[in-house]
């Protein structure tokens, strides 16, 4: 089971991927959730809170599935379509010291350290650590999945 916390958002009907085995332990994800007009520049998804952390025993491309279809839902609710031609993109990190790029901050490694820090993902961005998984949807994916 997925335990959302932070500023995201759960909804109901969304729970782990049929892949993510019941019996592995959670690992702490960040994720940043961006748009882009044309899918070249991104900034961070204003509408919504834009990141978070998740805890999951998924992979970080199923965290990152994940918190796209939240945003979707809650993007059929919306009244205001500027979203039709709009991109998705979200950027997922583990926090997990023994996984992912959240171990930059392991010695000898370049990046953040893990203690003293809130690593956000717009935290983790902006000191250049690369996601562990990147999911993007283009427009036409995006009315696809919102079903309008």
């Amino acid at each position: 089971m997925v335990v959302v916390t932070d500023d995201a958002v759960s909804a109901s009907g969304l729970g782990p991927s049929a892949e993510a085995p019941v019996d592995c332990p959670s690992v702490t994800f960040a994720y940043l959730v961006q748009v882009s007009l044309d899918g070249s520049r991104w900034v961070a998804d204003r509408t919504e809170p834009s990141g978070g952390f998740e805890h999951s025993p998924g992979t970080a491309v199923q965290v990152a599935c994940e918190v796209l279809g939240r945003r979707f839902v809650q993007l059929r609710a919306d009244e205001d379509v500027r979203w039709r031609d709009v991109w998705f993109r979200a950027d997922v990190w583990s926090l997990d010291p023994s996984t992912g790029s959240a171990q930059a901050g392991q010695p000898g490694s370049p990046g953040v350290p893990l203690a003293g820090w809130a690593l956000s993902g717009r935290h983790l961005q902006s000191r250049g650590i690369a996601p562990d998984a990147v999911e993007v949807r283009t427009p036409a994916q995006v009315r696809r999945e919102v079903g309008r």
